[in-house]
């Protein structure tokens, strides 16, 4: 029996609460709630994988970037606490140099956002819920891509037993099903599909998962049972 219940709060502060746990904008006497509703609504829960799939493509295109050699030790210099009494915590000259370390760390942020910024990503053109028997579910969201069809998987919500993978598969009318990769348990992935290899209607396009051994299926055919699977519902 799933644990999910009946809990779901209204639909637009639902989104927004989403997104909010998403991006980090949360404060800390609010994750112990957002964690019980992401146990309690399956709604909310699909919420929340939804928005981590929309800020893949964002998390993808930004490269990380290493603050100079001399903004860590300034910041870690600058908190230090004081040997005592009327210490740096009372100078003048601590606060101007907190300031300018942390005024770097910014302007190093801003920089990263605004030279990095990433092109708006494609919508999506359908989507499929992939509900596992083990009261777990995936997200797949499939977005145009060159030549090509972007799909984007949630982080697995369903139970792999140890020394197991969750293989992804890919069935189509007339075609033995290929397999895609392997999906991660704490991260989204993302899969590039080549047009040749999907119907014009994604309505006859099914994905599947199986229980594969370590490294997924060794004859590239599926050898595991079928934990979930469903068909794509165009958008």
């Amino acid at each position: 029996m799933s644990g999910f219940e009946d809990t779901d709060p209204p639909e637009d502060d639902m989104e927004i609460l989403a997104a909010e746990y998403v991006l980090g904008l949360l404060t800390v006497a609010q994750l112990p709630h957002v964690a019980a509703l992401r146990q309690g609504s399956l709604r909310f829960e699909q919420a929340v994988q939804r928005w981590e799939l929309r800020f893949l493509p964002l998390a993808e295109a930004l490269e990380p970037v290493s603050p100079g050699p001399l903004v860590w030790p300034a910041i870690a210099k600058s908190i230090e606490p004081p040997a005592r009494r009327g210490g740096a915590w009372d100078s003048l000259k601590f606060w101007r140099g907190f300031s300018l370390a942390a005024g770097a760390v910014c302007a190093m942020l801003v920089a990263a956002i605004v030279l990095h910024k990433p092109p708006p990503a494609p919508l999506p053109v359908a989507t499929a819920l992939l509900a596992s028997k083990a009261d777990g579910s995936f997200v797949a969201m499939a977005e145009p891509a060159a030549g090509a069809t972007r799909l984007l998987v949630s982080p697995s919500q369903a139970a792999v037993p140890a020394g197991k993978s969750a293989e992804l598969w890919l069935i189509t009318p007339g075609n033995k099903p290929a397999a895609l990769g392997l999906l991660p348990n704490a991260r989204a992935v993302a899969f590039t599909i080549p047009a040749a290899r999907l119907p014009a209607d994604l309505r006859l396009a099914e994905l599947a998962i199986t229980l594969e051994p370590p490294g997924g299926s060794p004859t590239g055919v599926a050898t595991g049972p079928i934990i979930a699977a469903a068909k794509f519902q165009p958008l």
